[in-house]
């Protein structure tokens, strides 16, 4: 194949290949970030709807605890049961009134009664039964069972329950109910002691009952994917409420009813029917019934995998349709030995000198790009010879200032201490020997341009005690470097000619007093030095030349000249002074970070 064709094959490739990748991509990942959305958001709204109807049914559980120390219900229950008559039905309308004082609030209650052996108090407005079979059904037997504390009862079928045959054909609004049960033993409190029925007064049963709405009414409209199915169920699986009425009352053996319970909210993937589902559950605290909300995971993505098809499509063919193009016109001016030698030399331009151009190929483009190669490797040997050359030139020139430093700064301190040997300061004239003898073997080694700071210190220190003999000690020089520095490599006697400017010339005019700091610290990329004195300052005129080429201060030129050289122009030596105040010299280098 030729190289234009092999290009637009490859191009070709290269597009379609992403675009497949991206598509697919896209989709599983959207799918999966839609799953979670959904199942954390049902999630939510399955706790807030449980929440909601614990909220209602802790309300009429409390008030039916309530109910157990009312008063007026003591009253009725310690005396004997009335036979029938006037008596019986005026107990019934005072139970009747106190049952709508505790419950008559709560809406989702569809009625209340107490049940005794011979009656059945409460409104009949809505529901009756004869308390006949009542103390042999399971209402009862759970309501015995709880002692005193509260029975939820899951939905069963009205008629069944309180065995009413006649009803059974009959289209009655309550036949699926659910109940609360607690057998009352009636209290007051009196005095701050609470008084009960007589042990052989009879203990009512109050029987709150519910329609399977309370659930049905929250749930249905709450969960708006399509194909969703919600059902509560008690712990034997008892179906209180369900997407199909058909189903309450039954019981549902799933296994997995018993695993996601044991968890007790949260998601959850089963499979019911034989079809996987996406379970959003939560247990209620109250009943300790369980709400769950089942999702078709394909109702989720079904929409999202037609929009990326649509999108794949129509950005698809239209990419795809461009990257041929692209490929043709690029593949044609890569087949050019001129345009790709236009574009070689174009990043030589740039400064690329180390560019080599892989060659595969033995065509005419081939031997233009191995030449070009050829002639691309000599030019940077050219420059590699050139910059050894300047680098050495420039190593030269901070040699010849260090060896233009030391003998101007011994000439000072032999002159000084000549002097002193001539006023008879032997001892003195010794120590400074001594120093003097430990700065020579320091200065005379210019194999090196750089030293430690704290070797450089350590100079320092013994030019001071030189210079403050030869003064007399008029002045102090006071250290405030940050440790860290010490272990910093410094151009070499970088600060003696500044402390010497400032002993001689700042001093000059002073017999005592004299203070001299010395700063240092790191300022993020840079170490900025300062010393500091307190001397007789330098007038405007003068600052002028100190650092100029034709001033005579060798000390101070020579430093900023080595800094420059070893660093680059933007270091080096600044100057601020007052006059009869003192003198601040300010000597900034880069930072080269801690030595390992």
């Amino acid at each position: 194949m030729r190289l234009k064709n092999k290009l637009v094959l490859s191009y070709i490739v290269l597009i379609t290949l992403p675009l497949t990748i991206l598509g697919f991509g896209y989709y599983y990942a959207s799918k999966d970030i839609m799953l979670k959305l959904a199942r954390d958001n049902v999630s939510e709204i399955v706790l807030k709807n449980n929440q909601i109807i614990n909220d209602r049914l802790k309300i009429i559980q409390d008030n039916s605890l309530s109910l157990m120390v009312e008063c007026e219900l003591y009253q009725i229950f310690d005396e004997p049961s009335p036979a029938g008559g006037v008596q019986l039905l005026e107990n019934n309308k005072k139970v009747t009134g106190i049952l709508g004082r505790y419950f008559s609030q709560s809406a989702d209650l569809y009625s209340t009664e107490l049940v005794t052996q011979g009656f059945v108090y409460g409104s009949k407005s809505k529901n009756t039964y004869p308390p006949d079979y009542f103390y042999t059904s399971e209402l009862y037997r759970r309501a015995a069972e709880g002692k005193g504390r509260i029975a939820w009862v899951p939905t069963y079928d009205y008629t069944r329950m309180h065995n009413l045959p006649e009803l059974a054909g009959t289209d009655i609004d309550y036949r699926y109910m659910f109940s609360a049960v607690r057998q009352i033993n009636p209290s007051c409190v009196r005095n701050d002691v609470i008084v009960r029925a007589e042990g052989a007064s009879e203990k009512p049963v109050l029987v709150m009952n519910f329609k399977e709405d309370v659930y049905a009414g929250i749930f249905r409209d709450s969960i708006p994917i399509k194909g969703s199915v919600f059902m509560v169920a008690s712990e034997d699986g008892t179906i209180i409420s369900h997407q199909d009425k058909s189903r309450l009352g039954t019981v549902e053996s799933a296994a997995w009813l018993k695993e996601v319970r044991r968890e007790g909210s949260g998601t959850a993937y089963v499979t019911t029917g034989g079809q996987r589902m996406i379970a959003c559950f939560a247990v209620s605290p109250v009943t300790n019934w369980l709400s769950v909300v089942l999702i078709p995971p394909g109702a989720l993505t079904h929409d999202i995998a037609d929009t990326i098809l649509f999108f794949i499509i129509t950005l698809g063919a239209p990419l795809l349709a461009l990257s041929l193009l692209f490929a043709y016109l690029i593949s044609a001016r890569i087949s050019s030995p001129v345009s790709k030698l236009l574009l070689a030399i174009k990043r030589v331009g740039g400064g690329d000198f180390n560019a080599q151009i892989k060659v595969e190929s033995r065509d005419e483009l081939g031997h233009v790009l191995m030449k070009f190669n050829s002639m691309n490797e000599r030019v940077r040997s050219l420059i590699d010879e050139n910059y050894v050359v300047k680098l050495r030139e420039r190593e030269t020139e901070i040699l010849a200032l260090n060896i233009q430093l030391n003998p101007h700064f011994l000439y000072n301190t032999l002159n000084i201490i000549n002097w002193m040997a001539v006023h008879g300061e032997k001892e003195q004239v010794s120590h400074m020997l001594i120093s003097l003898s430990r700065m020579l073997h320091y200065t005379t080694d210019n194999r090196r341009d750089q030293m430690l700071l704290r070797e450089d210190l350590a100079w320092l220190q013994d030019y001071i005690v030189i210079m403050a003999n030869r003064f007399e000690h008029r002045f102090r020089v006071d250290f405030d470097i940050q440790p860290e520095l010490l272990e910093v490599n410094v151009p070499k006697l970088f600060l003696q000619p500044l402390l010497e400017n400032a002993i001689i010339h700042g001093f000059r005019n002073m017999e005592s007093g004299g203070l001299i700091t010395i700063y240092g610290q790191q300022q993020g990329n840079t170490i900025r030095f300062c010393v500091e004195d307190n001397g007789s300052g330098i007038e405007p005129e003068r600052m002028e030349q100190l650092l100029k080429e034709e001033n005579a201060n060798i000390g101070l030129k020579n430093v900023d000249k080595r800094i420059k050289l070893l660093y680059g122009n933007e270091y080096g030596i600044e100057i601020e002074s007052v006059p009869e105040f003192g003198t601040r010299v300010k000597l900034v280098i880069p930072y080269p970070g801690p030595r390992e």
